[in-house]
């Protein structure tokens, strides 16, 4: 849900805890734990945006059951670009 909510662009932990219906202590812990596993980046002041993987993984998310999701999400994630805002898709141009 969490990456759902920043697929849309940048956002505040406490404006996705709202948009999801959750506690914002459990939202902020699942943001540190995604920020490990690199797929959103705390770009400063509780703000936070999804990184390429992210976005790869958000993509990809019904393929998670497969052995070689991993490859999967890093293989198209190189495709990915994160811009502000808008996630550019390479292989699109």
């Amino acid at each position: 849900m969490i990456l759902r909510e920043l697929q849309e662009g940048r956002n505040l932990g406490a404006n996705i805890a709202d948009e999801i219906d959750r506690h914002q202590k459990t939202v902020t812990k699942r943001l540190n734990q995604l920020e490990d596993y690199g797929l959103v980046e705390n770009i400063g002041r509780g703000v936070y945006e999804l990184t390429a993987r992210g976005a790869a993984t958000y993509e990809l998310i019904d393929e998670r059951d497969r052995e070689d999701f991993e490859d999967l999400v890093d293989e198209r994630a190189e495709d990915l670009t994160v811009e502000g805002q808008r996630i550019v898709d390479a292989a699109e141009n």
